[in-house]
C-alpha cells in the first residue's frame, strides 16, 4: 500500500475544514474553563501547513508578487473589516486611537488577542514569495528548524507575541512538504503509518501536560505533519457525505474564524449557558459564515470584478 503525497493537495479543502473544526472546538474548550479538548490544540498548525501547500502551488504557477499580494489582501481585509470594524466599535469604550490600534491588530502587543490570526496569516503571505525563492537552495530545509529555535527564544522575550512567533516555523516547514506534494512523491504507507498514529496519540498527551506552552509548540512542530498525513489516510476512506461537509467548511474558513470565537460563541453562551451555547455556536457559525461569504463575493464582484479570486 502506497501513500501518495499529492493526496495532501487533493484533500486540501477537507483538511482546511478539519483544521477549522478543531479551532472552533479549541475555542469552545477555552470558554468552558476545562482542559483543552484532545487533539484540537493543533488546529492552527494544521491550517498553516495546508495554507503553505496552497501558496506553493500558486507561486509555482505565477511568481508575480504584486498579483500574489493583491489576491490575498483582497481576500482577507474586506471580510476582516466587515466583521472587526463594528465589533471593536461596539465592544469597547470608543476612542479613535484605541479603536484603530485594536483594528490594526497591534493590540496583541498588549496581550489582547482579538482576531490575532489575521496578522499571522498576512505576515505569512508577505513572506511566502521570498521563502518560495529560497527553496531552490538545498540548505533551505534548515530554515524551519532555525526559525523554531529563534522564535522560541523571541517568544520568551516577548511573551505577548509568542502565540504568533511559535507558528512561523511550521508554516515554513509546510513549504517543504508542498514540494513533495507538488512532485507527487510516493512512499510505502506502512513505513509512515506508525509515525502518524504515534503523532495523533502524542498531541493530546502533550497538550494536557503542565509545561510551558512554547515547549508544547515545539513538539507540535514535529508532530503536526505526520498527524496530517494520518488525517489524509482517514479521508481517503471516509464516506462521501463527510467529505462533502468538510469541503463546504473548508471553503469558508476565514468567515468562520472571524465569527466564531468573538461573536457566535459568546452570544450563544450568554443565551444558553457555557456547554449548550458552545455546542450550538458551531452550526450557527457555519451558517452565518456561509451567508457572510456570499455577501463578500457580491461585494468583491461589485468592487473588483474579476480581479478577486478566493
Amino acid at each position: 500500500m502506497k501513500f501518495d503525497f499529492s493526496d495532501f493537495s487533493k484533500k486540501r479543502s477537507q483538511l482546511m475544514g478539519i483544521s477549522m473544526l478543531l479551532i472552533m472546538i479549541f475555542h469552545c474548550g477555552l470558554y468552558l474553563n476545562s482542559r483543552y479538548t484532545p487533539f484540537c490544540v493543533v488546529g492552527v498548525e494544521f491550517f498553516l501547513v495546508i495554507s503553505a501547500i496552497g501558496l506553493f502551488f500558486s507561486l509555482s504557477k505565477n511568481q508575480d508578487k504584486l498579483s500574489f499580494y493583491k489576491k490575498r489582501v483582497l481576500r482577507i481585509l474586506p471580510t476582516y473589516l466587515i466583521v472587526a470594524a463594528p465589533y471593536f466599535a461596539h465592544n469597547q469604550k470608543f476612542e479613535i486611537g484605541n479603536y484603530l490600534f485594536n483594528l490594526s491588530g497591534l493590540c496583541i502587543i498588549d496581550d489582547q488577542r482579538y482576531f490575532w490570526f489575521i496578522g499571522q496569516i498576512l505576515i505569512c503571505y508577505l513572506l511566502a514569495p521570498f521563502y518560495f525563492g529560497l527553496m531552490k537552495y538545498k540548505l533551505s530545509i534548515l530554515i524551519p528548524f532555525i526559525t523554531l529555535i529563534v522564535c522560541h527564544y523571541l517568544g520568551l522575550l516577548f511573551p505577548t507575541l509568542a502565540i504568533m512567533l511559535n507558528r512561523f516555523a511550521i508554516f515554513f516547514l509546510g513549504f517543504h512538504l508542498a514540494a513533495l506534494v507538488y512532485n507527487k512523491k510516493v512512499i510505502n504507507s506502512w513505513l509512515i503509518l506508525p509515525v502518524c498514529l504515534l503523532s495523533i496519540v502524542l498531541i493530546p498527551i502533550i497538550g494536557n501536560m503542565e509545561i510551558y506552552e512554547g515547549y508544547q509548540r515545539i513538539a507540535y512542530f514535529f508532530l503536526s505533519i505526520p498527524a496530517l498525513a494520518g488525517m489524509v489516510m482517514l479521508l481517503n476512506k471516509c464516506p462521501s457525505v463527510i467529505d462533502k461537509c468538510l469541503v463546504f467548511v473548508g471553503g469558508i474558513t476565514l468567515e468562520i474564524y472571524l465569527l466564531h470565537e468573538r461573536i457566535c460563541l459568546r452570544a450563544m453562551q450568554l443565551v444558553f449557558g457555557p456547554i449548550s451555547g458552545a455546542v450550538l455556536s458551531i452550526p450557527l457559525c457555519i451558517v452565518l459564515a456561509y451567508l457572510l461569504s456570499i455577501l463578500m463575493r457580491k461585494i468583491n464582484h461589485f468592487l473588483f470584478s474579476s480581479d478577486v479570486q478566493s
